[in-house]
């Protein structure tokens, strides 16, 4: 996005944001949302935006990024119905998008989110997750995130497993284990199942 783009939308947002933000803060998420936009900026990694003040980054990523909507209306469950309804009119999440998590602790990041479904019985703080992730249950249970926990693009985790603090799981990993504090599970490597015939046309 160049600078000049930017800059309109954020002028536009601060102006779009000012009720949602209002919500926030008369509710009792207001002190993890502002970790969540925290830990957005660190993870989103670019200097204009982080040196913005608090209102300013919580405006421009509730004005840009549809998956930071969602994480909001998961913070508001608290707050009357009518008033959840409303903001979800107001400002729409990501529709494919699925937060359905007994908890989830502060500074929760989601990149992308397109396509992803996060069922899990908790999950800690200062997570990451990718988009078209799948994190579900099984008979048996679902899954608990610890803290500082990384789940890449297209990733599978079923089942009452525990991925421990620290846990880094690979793009396309399926993972139906424990995994441990600071382990990283991969997705096996691609396999070529022939050779062309030498001289075959290239497509």
């Amino acid at each position: 996005m160049t600078r000049d783009r930017r800059t309109t939308l954020l002028a536009l947002a601060r102006v779009w944001a000012r009720p949602l933000w209002l919500a926030v803060g008369r509710s009792d998420a207001a002190d993890v949302v502002a970790e969540d936009v925290d830990w957005w900026m660190r993870c989103i990694d670019e200097p204009d935006l982080s040196a913005l003040d608090h209102y300013s980054r919580f405006a421009y990523l509730s004005g840009a990024l549809r998956e930071f909507r969602t994480l909001v209306h998961y913070r508001l469950q608290s707050a009357p119905w009518p008033l959840r309804m409303l903001l979800r009119k107001l400002y729409p999440p990501e529709p494919t998008l699925t937060l359905d998590v007994g908890s989830i602790g502060p500074a929760f990041f989601i990149q992308h989110g397109v396509g992803t479904i996060v069922a899990a019985e908790s999950i800690g703080s200062h997570c990451w997750i990718n988009q078209q992730v799948t994190i579900g249950h099984n008979t048996r249970g679902r899954p608990t995130l610890g803290d500082h926990v990384r789940v890449g693009a297209g990733a599978v985790v079923i089942g009452p497993i525990t991925l421990h603090d620290r846990a880094t799981i690979g793009v396309n990993a399926t993972v139906i284990h424990d995994v441990p504090a600071g382990a990283t599970v991969v997705a096996p490597a691609a396999t070529m199942l022939n050779r062309p015939a030498t001289g075959d046309a290239q497509a």
